[in-house]
């Protein structure tokens, strides 16, 4: 593992020896192996080998170049600078990627990703392993195994609809952030999930008694932010939402006269 990651992982991972399997980092608690994202694990499990064959075939004759416009459109949205740290949560097979914006050397990033599926981090791994810094792991997005303070950008696309435990997940993205550090999560909207994925005959019996209530994600919004904004995208085929992780200064509880 390289040096200036080991440097942010938490003091009690950091005095495991962490089991390397495909050079990923496998830490993935079981106890977090329940409801969806065990579930959901093992659909984005089974997909993984053809996860982007799909999308670039089936999405292109389907979609044309907007799914790739909406890719671009989301990394635009963070305030990329060069020599920073980045975390990619549900990382996937890492497309977003290919859109970090053409101003920055990516070479010069140290990018984390991670996610429930190891399927999907070997294809991660084979689509940026040798054009990023890059570091896999193995985990949960409710349980980040990293310490407070440590990223510049942190990111999530795709998956927080249905994870087992919403709130503990954004808790932790914002744990992890730096002060200042502005945050984006995005997923599909509820029309999206009921006329594609509770359809295709690839996801419907994974989707068919799912049901997501946008609202119901925003009232998980960690209390120490700000700035929150919200945006449907792709003809309301996706949400982004965003906000600041508060500086100490900005949290302090205003003073009584």
């Amino acid at each position: 593992m390289k040096t200036e990651i080991s440097s942010i992982l938490k003091e009690e991972i950091r005095q495991i020896e962490i089991p390397i399997k495909d050079g990923i980092s496998m830490l993935l608690n079981d106890k977090f192996l329940i409801n969806d994202n065990k579930k959901f694990m093992d659909m984005y499990n089974w997909m993984s080998r053809g996860y982007d064959i799909a999308e670039t075939v089936i999405g292109r004759i389907t979609y044309g170049n907007s799914i790739n416009r909406m890719r671009s459109n989301l990394m635009s949205k963070l305030e990329w600078k060069n020599n920073i740290t980045v975390l990619y949560v549900s990382i996937g097979t890492g497309r977003d990627l290919n859109f970090i914006p053409a101003s920055i050397d990516a070479k010069s990033l140290s990018v984390v990703g991670l996610d429930i599926s190891f399927g999907m981090l070997k294809q991660c791994r084979k689509n940026f392993g040798t054009k990023l810094d890059l570091s896999l792991f193995n985990c949960a997005a409710e349980e980040l195994p990293f310490i407070d303070n440590a990223f510049d950008i942190v990111f999530h696309v795709g998956g927080i609809n249905f994870f087992s435990d919403k709130s503990a997940a954004m808790k932790e993205m914002v744990r992890v952030a730096k002060p200042g550090t502005k945050i984006l999560i995005s997923d599909e909207t509820s029309d999206w999930i009921e006329s594609q994925f509770k359809k295709s005959r690839l996801s419907k019996k994974y989707f068919k008694e799912e049901h997501f209530d946008l609202s119901e994600l925003e009232s998980h919004i960690p209390q120490n932010v700000g700035e929150t904004k919200l945006e449907l995208m792709w003809e309301n085929k996706c949400y982004c939402l965003t906000f600041r992780k508060l500086t100490p200064h900005q949290a302090l509880p205003p003073i009584r006269p």
